[in-house]
């Protein structure tokens, strides 16, 4: 045993060496009954690779800023960059089964929660990661030899471990069932049989190195993934050119409805943040359509600890060697709170999917890898809005040319402006393919027109009112 373990730990370190160099990252799993010895096993694993290039998150009991955002958000906090790898003690499992050895959870939660678990790893997998999925197995009597031995370990567990600890029976019934549904060919369990402490160790650490193997020379395929393809063009050909672009509001009428529709929003932006009710609004758009501008005025009608503007631009390296969903998880902010996003996640839909950014498939998989993250955040608690504001090509240039001339404007106009603008076509179908396909019940697009300012500005307010008012129970 001596000798296998100084073979595998080479071993280890030169795929760990191989894995820095390589453009995905590795995820490992650590399941198993209390008493398995998954700590000890961490600390194994700890040991025997290199500590620069590996981290390890081991969550205990759930902190209030865990609490106060949806529940994947803590694991994305500590998703591991490309070539590096990070061990979860504790995973998005753990709640699942918690919850179903207590009994708490109906067959239709049940389901829901192994599907969106499912729908994470497919995305982590789709996206180039390598997942590693340990559950340690002891019997019964070594079980509670081990647990007797370790008392002090259990009175500093929180209630729903305490609970899983003392009932065996209920905890391997219900790991059994979620171990059979979240076993696939992307994220596949791996059985290691942990009665003698080092033949676990031994027998964890061969089966890592085989996956990391396997990965390093087995080219992707891809399969596995869940693409949601496009509609043809003209199922939504309309959409855009329903959008009236001759409405407008005169000064007087401006200055009044501006005035009302952001007291209203002062009023509702603190009874959300009193009934600890997040807002995300994510603000699209053509090129000069006014997002900014509609933003200044959202955020004039509220109290600046209330809300945070999240800019997106291109991504730096930190960004582009994670999941392009990683950035926005972790902007999120805390219950009670407004995200106002200029640009957005829908960047992957437009921009990157047009100037060839992201492969077809990856475009293609985000509209439901999209859909999922919004209904997490509107499953916590959010209220999510979006916004296209639209204008006509003539409205566009119009402005351009306004930017061009105006010396406090002339930052905003750029040559990429010029030429997205030549790809207007191409850009028009992909954002009636985005309308048609991430347009859901709690996530709603609203098309504004926009080629009038103010009528535009308006429009917006209103209709975060009146989805405030209609989420928080006073219809307008």
């Amino acid at each position: 045993m001596k000798a296998r373990e100084t073979a595998l730990r080479s071993a280890l370190l030169q795929a760990q060496l191989d894995l820095g160099k390589r453009d995905y990252p590795m995820i490992v799993v650590i399941g198993g009954l209390p008493g398995a010895g998954k700590s000890e096993l961490v600390h194994r694993l700890n040991e025997w690779l290199d500590p620069r290039f590996i981290d390890t998150s081991a969550p205990w009991r759930h902190s209030d800023e865990e609490e106060d955002r949806p529940y994947f958000w803590r694991f994305w906090r500590h998703m591991p960059r490309k070539g590096r790898t990070t061990v979860f003690l504790g995973s998005w499992y753990t709640r699942l089964l918690y919850d179903s050895a207590a009994g708490t959870l109906t067959a239709s939660e049940q389901r829901e929660s192994l599907a969106t678990i499912q729908r994470f790893e497919h995305m982590l997998y789709n996206d180039g990661a390598l997942l590693v999925k340990l559950w340690l197995h002891v019997n019964r009597d070594t079980q509670q030899q081990r647990l007797a031995a370790d008392r002090l370990r259990l009175q500093h567990l929180p209630a729903a471990a305490a609970q899983w600890a003392e009932d065996p029976a209920a905890a391997q019934s219900a790991a059994d069932q979620v171990l059979a549904e979240s076993s696939s060919a992307a994220a596949p369990w791996h059985l290691i049989t942990a009665e003698d402490p080092r033949q676990r160790d031994l027998d964890a650490g061969a089966t890592l190195l085989r996956m990391m193997t396997e990965r390093a020379t087995v080219a992707r395929s891809g399969s596995g993934a869940t693409s949601t393809p496009c509609p043809p063009p003209a199922h939504v050909t309309t959409t855009l050119a329903a959008v009236p672009n001759d409405l407008r509001l005169s000064k007087p009428t401006y200055r009044r409805s501006l005035a009302e529709q952001q007291q209203r929003l002062q009023s509702l932006a603190w009874r959300a943040h009193e009934a600890q009710r997040s807002l995300v609004a994510v603000f699209e758009g053509w090129d000069a359509a006014g997002k900014g501008s509609a933003i200044r005025r959202v955020t004039a009608a509220m109290d600046p600890r209330l809300y945070r503007v999240v800019q997106s631009s291109a991504p730096s390296d930190e960004e582009r060697a994670q999941h392009y969903l990683w950035r926005y998880w972790r902007a999120l902010e805390r219950r009670g709170r407004t995200m106002l996003f200029d640009r957005s996640w829908y960047g992957r839909v437009l921009v990157e999917r047009v100037e060839g950014f992201a492969t077809t498939e990856e475009w293609q998989r985000a509209y439901e890898e999209i859909n999922d993250f919004e209904a997490q955040i509107s499953g916590h608690g959010g209220v999510v809005l979006k916004f296209w504001l639209h204008i006509s090509p003539e409205e566009q240039l119009h402005r351009f040319r306004q930017r061009e001339t105006t010396p406090h404007k002339q930052h905003k106009i750029t040559e990429d402006d010029w030429r997205n603008r030549e790809r207007w076509e191409d850009y028009e179908r992909a954002v009636l393919d985005m309308l048609a396909l991430t347009s859901t019940p709690n996530a709603p697009w609203i098309l504004v027109a926009a080629n009038d300012k103010r009528y535009a500005r308006v429009q917006i307010l209103r209709s975060l009112c009146d989805r405030l008012e209609q989420a928080l129970g006073t219809q307008p």
